[in-house]
């Protein structure tokens, strides 16, 4: 049996849009064991069939080296919140990529895995950290994919908030502009500057400076409810830095040194949409992928 673990993300930390993106220590499993035919368990019964992104994945990968793809059963195990913003996508597809490559001895190398996964989530900034962990910047340069690694201060606390509503990632795109001033692209490239040395050195002004970003935020906010009430709470309890998660609707609030975890959870209560604070830290190790023994019955 096969058990792959793959890390929730945040992507685009404000002024990294489509660039930088964040593994989290809330972690998704996915076994594989062998089976006479495909069985899926551990997720909604309208995703067992063929169109699961777990199997599609582990399916591609077999396509991609002209073999027939050897049945399983997969178990999912997640605690990822779906259509939220944390990677929950790019941890489905990662764990069927990695699951068909350890199952055939590993043919793969860890960069064209990275490859077919950016190809079948379409953008690199969630799958690349999730993959090999820490805090990653990708990009995709006339067919080539590089990725970049940055330091993250020991002594930043994480909240992710999230909803009890989805927020599709394409409904989430189709909210952008097409094109946006000069002068608003060049504060953007500031800000990132900031944001990367706040995030190494734990400096809260950096971090500050930072927020506010001109490319994809202004354009996310009024697709979720009760955004500005939940960002104000987190800097009443003194937050450095709070952002959309990814494509939202999940807001990431930093701390430094301490999450006020319990006095912030009681002022979500009087929110209306349920918020749910998961505290979390930097997850440096990636993807795991462990060879187990089949538990007898």
């Amino acid at each position: 049996m096969i058990k792959v673990t793959v890390p929730a993300t945040t992507a685009n930390l404000g002024p990294g849009f489509d660039t930088l993106g964040l593994a989290l220590d809330i972690e998704a499993t996915f076994t594989f064991a062998p089976a006479a035919q495909f069985e899926i368990t551990g997720c909604p019964q309208r995703y067992c069939n063929e169109n699961n992104l777990v199997r599609k994945a582990y399916c591609r990968l077999f396509q991609k080296l002209n073999e027939k793809p050897i049945p399983v059963r997969i178990t999912i195990d997640s605690p990822i919140p779906t259509s939220r913003g944390l990677g929950s996508s790019s941890a489905c597809i990662l764990g069927g990529l990695c699951g068909a490559n350890a199952l055939l001895g590993e043919p793969v190398s860890a960069l064209d895995l990275l490859r077919m996964a950016c190809e079948l989530e379409g953008h690199p900034d969630n799958v690349t950290p999730a993959l090999l962990g820490g805090l990653k910047a990708a990009l995709v340069e006339q067919d080539c994919l590089l990725t970049a690694d940055f330091s993250v201060s020991e002594r930043l606390r994480f909240a992710a908030l999230v909803p009890d509503f989805e927020l599709e990632t394409h409904r989430a795109r189709q909210a952008l502009p097409d094109t946006i001033p000069h002068a608003q692209a060049a504060g953007a490239l500031g800000k990132l500057a900031f944001l990367l040395k706040g995030l190494e050195t734990a400096d809260s002004a950096l971090l500050e400076a930072a927020m506010n970003e001109p490319l994809h935020e202004p354009y996310r906010i009024p697709l979720i409810p009760e955004y500005e009430e939940v960002r104000q709470l987190c800097v009443n309890q003194g937050a450095a830095a709070v952002m959309i998660s990814g494509s939202g609707p999940t807001l990431l609030a930093l701390f430094l040194d301490t999450l006020p975890e319990a006095a912030l959870t009681l002022k979500l209560k009087s929110l209306n949409h349920h918020w749910q604070l998961l505290p979390c830290r930097v997850q440096h190790e990636g993807t795991r992928i462990e060879m187990k023994e089949e538990p007898h019955e």
